[in-house]
């Protein structure tokens, strides 16, 4: 069955999938409205709002909330993005309406005092002093601050302790109030639950708190958009053993044809064990425990990054052999069999989330919410599939570069100089 778009007049917007050979219904109430929608006074506060709105309502303490869902099985939480924050529930089919109904108290009647504020702000700022003591983590943080320095996506969701300090319970309440709207919301539903239950739910527990009419919010996203950051590298002090090191390329944004090529380049160079940097750099000189890269892609401009950690004496023999690895890719280009391995892969990985409601429920509202469009996993397939070994040839010439980089350390030494060394 296809996926069910409805638009209410308000400006809400309703995703059903109906999957009937399933016992279990996956539940989205998504904000199109992330850390990139902060202002520059505002910067972590979506993600505070994330965790206030589990702090109780005006008919549910919290622990009533979480003794609720938990006596009956259902999974609960919720995360925020540059893009977006989103709480979600999954239950059996006999509580899609204990959810809607918990989750709609949450996000309309949200109440708390001015002591679970301060208290929650301490929370968040230790998970910030955790997210930070972890190096890698901690590198890839500054390794997008670098590259996206200067745009809505330049820092990080959970903002700064200094932040998160200084703030007061008015500024989550505010904020709530100026992106907690309709045009803003998409319910998204998939599992064992038709059109009708759905509607009836969302009719019932979110329709009445919203008044008036609007549009839906709508990105329209140029395939022109590219971010070529200046060439950096930055590095941050941490007394440990070893070097972690990444370096960020350019690519096409989220909306451009030549995405799909990016699968490519990403699964041929570090997608795995079969990549050939860890092939390369573990397997043949035993310089690594790990290596590998990915894809991050924006509407404003993304990033193809490697990513490393070793001993300070073998980093400058694993930037060589990378640069070496990546000149190769762009003078020979992939083999058939290389392109045959992706394709392999994603319809591996498209069909294992077919076989969950959680992941398809989130790929259908994320896929709205940015594009406009569900795509469905096979339409996605046809577009992988359609990809050249010419177009990933042209590509990975056009971006694989060094003109553009970002090369982010973490370490106790600096010694070597990347940028030096890839040129």
């Amino acid at each position: 069955m296809e996926n069910v778009i409805k638009t209410y007049p308000c400006g809400l917007r309703l995703i059903v999938r109906n999957m009937p050979n399933f016992k279990s219904v996956s539940t989205n109430v998504y904000l199109c409205a992330g850390s990139r929608d902060e202002e520059i006074n505002e910067h972590g506060l979506a993600h505070f709002v994330e965790h206030m709105l589990f702090k109780g309502t005006k008919t549910r303490t919290a622990e009533e909330i979480a003794e609720t869902l938990d006596g009956l099985g259902i999974d609960v939480n919720a995360f925020t993005s540059k893009d977006a924050t989103c709480y979600w529930t999954r239950g059996l089919r006999s509580n899609m309406d204990v959810c809607a109904d918990i989750l709609s108290d949450m996000y309309f009647n949200n109440k708390f005092s001015d002591e679970d504020f301060f208290k929650e702000a301490e929370v968040i700022v230790q998970e910030i002093i955790m997210h930070e003591d972890d190096p890698r983590s901690s590198m890839f943080d500054l390794a997008r601050e670098t590259f996206y320095a200067g745009t809505p996506l330049g820092h990080d969701i959970a903002g700064t302790t200094e932040d998160i300090r200084r703030y007061k319970p008015d500024d989550v309440r505010n904020f709530i109030k100026k992106h907690y709207v309709a045009p803003k919301t998409i319910i998204s539903y998939a599992g064992d639950i038709t059109v009708g239950e759905a509607e009836a739910l969302v009719e019932k527990y979110f329709l009445p708190h919203f008044s008036g009419t609007a549009k839906p919010r709508i990105k329209d996203t140029s395939t022109d958009l590219i971010l070529r950051p200046k060439q950096s590298a930055v590095t941050k002090v941490k007394d440990i053993e070893q070097h972690n090191v990444t370096i960020f390329w350019p690519t096409t944004n989220n909306v451009h044809d030549d995405r799909y090529a990016w699968a490519y380049i990403y699964e041929i160079l570090g997608g795995g064990m079969s990549s050939r940097l860890f092939l390369s750099v573990r397997e043949k000189l035993g310089l690594v425990y790990t290596i590998s890269g990915g894809v991050s892609m924006a509407d404003i401009g993304g990033y193809f990054y490697v990513w490393f950690s070793c001993t300070p004496d073998n980093t400058e023999k694993v930037l060589k052999t990378i640069a070496s690895e990546i000149e190769r890719f762009k003078t020979e280009g992939p083999t058939a069999e290389e392109m045959e391995k992706v394709r392999n892969q994603r319809m591996a990985s498209e069909m294992f989330s077919a076989e969950n409601v959680t992941s398809t429920n989130g790929r259908n509202v994320g896929s709205l919410a940015e594009f406009n469009h569900i795509k469905t996993p096979e339409e996605y397939l046809a577009c992988i599939n359609a990809v050249t070994v010419a177009d990933v040839n042209r590509v990975a010439n056009e971006f694989l570069n060094y003109d553009n980089i970002v090369v982010a350390s973490v370490g106790r030494t600096f010694d070597v100089k990347p940028l030096k060394i890839l040129k």
